[in-house]
């Protein structure tokens, strides 16, 4: 099976020294493997460090003349792969020498189209809160596990394999989509064309580097909701639920509790007070308070929009 390897990378200069190689040096045989970096316009040393005469011959570079936002980046190196296994890694991740193979491995089962790796830190000592919540608090798709098919919202890219055929069926990333936070939309388009084809594997492990802060998760997180949110709802209302917008207003226009209870719960002053009793809350049951923080953040940046275009 021929794999392509896709790498969105922007102002990433200082990590790649530490992400790249490991990709190289893989156990997966090199002539059934592609590695494509799409570099989106970057402003710093990334497009010379890309350039090395070590590894220039091992890699695909595309480059981009502007920066067209991660959706764009993500499909400049699909049109260019052949592989026929996907690969969507973050620059920010390193990878054990077993990845692609790993990977393969899994999906020569005839029912898996997706896998989504094990996201882990070097930092096992870190006493970020965040952090922990991130790496160490039972979430996402580990609750899960392995071997059972995941629902949509648990099937985050940056770390995952895709069937090419799928892609090719449910269309590649949604270019309008302008902010953090385009896996939605593509994840719930493979789910509905194979809603058991979606999986976790806890023994492909990666290791995230430059996580972000809680801060600068929280201001990804509003800008989700503002500017991405209400493109992906007008095409699929259902998702609502899914990205707090019920508590924010009600899809079939009529008053509900959730919207009431988002009203008291979900605006600046709720939301500052949860801030600070994170600061004396300990793990994990600070991971109760930073969920909260996540949504409400998605829900007050959807309805910034919703106000400023009078619809609430």
């Amino acid at each position: 099976m021929k794999v392509s390897v896709i790498v969105p990378v922007y102002n990433e200069a200082d990590i790649l020294p530490v992400t790249l190689p490991p990709l190289l040096n893989q156990d997966y045989p090199k002539e059934k493997t592609e590695i494509i970096f799409v570099d989106d316009a970057s402003s710093d040393d990334t497009p010379r460090f890309l350039e090395s005469p070590e590894w220039k011959e091992s890699i695909t570079v595309i480059s981009h003349p502007k920066n067209r936002g991660r959706a764009a980046t993500r499909n400049s190196g699909i049109k260019t792969a052949t592989g026929e296994l996907l690969i969507l890694l973050d620059c920010d991740i390193e990878v054990e020498s077993d990845f692609i193979s790993r990977h393969v491995e899994y999906h020569r089962r005839d029912n898996v189209i997706g896998v989504v790796s094990n996201i882990r830190t070097r930092d096992t000592k870190s006493k970020d809160k965040y952090h922990r919540y991130i790496f160490f608090g039972k979430r996402g798709a580990s609750i899960i596990g392995e071997d059972k098919p995941l629902p949509f919202n648990y099937f985050i890219i940056g770390c995952t394999s895709v069937k090419m055929s799928a892609v090719r069926k449910v269309g590649r990333f949604n270019e309008n989509l302008p902010a953090y936070g385009e896996d939605l939309d593509f994840a719930y388009r493979l789910w509905k064309n194979f809603p058991e084809g979606l999986f976790y594997s806890e023994k492909i492990n990666v290791y995230m580097h430059n996580v972000k802060t809680l801060g600068e998760a929280l201001l990804s997180f509003h800008q989700y909701g503002q500017y991405n949110v209400p493109i992906i709802l007008k095409e699929y209302p259902e998702l609502a639920p899914y990205v707090a917008a019920d508590f924010v207003t009600s899809m079939n226009g009529k008053w509900s509790w959730k919207v009431l209870l988002g009203t008291i719960l979900i605006n600046p002053f709720v939301f500052q007070l949860v801030k600070w009793l994170l600061c004396v809350t300990p793990f994990p049951l600070s991971n109760f308070l930073i969920r909260y923080l996540l949504a409400a953040s998605v829900a007050m940046g959807y309805r910034l929009t919703l106000r400023e275009s009078r619809m609430i």
